[in-house]
């Protein structure tokens, strides 16, 4: 991934520059659904590392950033060799979380991707017990409130859990957490969980369509040699046949007990690639 460094603008907002290479594509020449997870991860990595607190620079004061949801609503997958430009700005922290818009155009100004996540302050040295993000949201400052367009409604509606759908588990996938799984925090890197969903879907349902909205919520972390499974259902018992399928997933870790701990959950709705 090339990355043009962020450049933060008179309203504390961030822009960088992305390139779709070619590994950063799937066998269509099309993004992979993750590539719009990491620059969303490194674009607002940049501009919090702008404010000085950048994930290393946290953990000398004894704290770490960590992501809890992420609502990404996709207009297009870009294809390589595009760029994409990106504008990402904090919002007021919102009970225990700071949330942050990433928005994503093409070379012709048009949308690629708009992105509402929710991430959180962990004390590293008292058991990575949530923080209140009041400092460091002053730190990274905010868009000033008479700019409409950057003060946008993010208090996310609550999404079912699995469980609570209803759904059919149509696949389980039991995946095995490799070396490069694991990121600086010590823990699974976010971008693993969506990796593990999408592995766990059938080639022939991936070639026919892609993901035109995800929202998911990383609820507990994991760590090298845990044990995990991979759910995903649907109201639709005939979902990986249909067009515009919508399949909700969980990820749950079985404890040394035998126990069973839900670690992540997500809902997806997909569309017909293009022609």
């Amino acid at each position: 991934m090339e990355v043009s460094f962020a450049a933060i603008d008179q309203n504390n907002v961030s822009h960088s520059k992305f390139m779709t290479y070619s590994y950063e594509t799937d066998s269509y020449y099309y993004a992979r659904l993750a590539f719009y997870f990491e620059i969303v991860q490194e674009a607002a990595g940049l501009h919090a590392a702008c404010r000085g607190c950048s994930i290393p620079e946290m953990h000398k004061e004894g704290k770490t950033w960590v992501i809890t949801r992420s609502q990404i609503h996709i207009d297009r997958y870009t294809r390589w060799p595009e760029t994409i430009s990106i504008e990402t700005w904090a919002q007021k922290p919102l009970r225990l979380h700071l949330p942050r818009v990433i928005r994503g155009v093409d070379e012709k100004k048009e949308p690629v991707f708009t992105a509402t996540t929710f991430w959180a302050v962990l004390d590293i040295e008292h058991n990575g017990r949530p923080c209140r993000p009041g400092v460091i949201s002053e730190r990274i400052g905010q868009p000033p409130e008479e700019l409409e367009q950057y003060n946008l409604d993010v208090d996310l509606k609550r999404r079912p859990t699995y469980e609570e759908s209803g759904c059919t588990t149509l696949s389980v996938y039991k995946p095995t957490i490799q070396y490069l799984d694991s990121d600086s925090n010590q823990h699974i890197n976010n971008i693993s969980y969506l990796n593990w969903a999408m592995e766990s879907l059938p080639d022939a349902f991936r070639n026919r369509v892609k993901v035109s909205d995800i929202d998911v919520s990383w609820i507990r972390q994991t760590f090298a040699g845990d044990t995990i499974t991979v759910y995903t259902g649907s109201l639709d018992a005939e979902a990986f046949q249909s067009e515009t399928p919508v399949l909700f997933h969980k990820i749950v870790r079985t404890e040394k007990d035998l126990s069973k701990t839900t670690v992540w959950e997500g809902m997806t709705t997909w569309q017909k690639r293009p022609e």
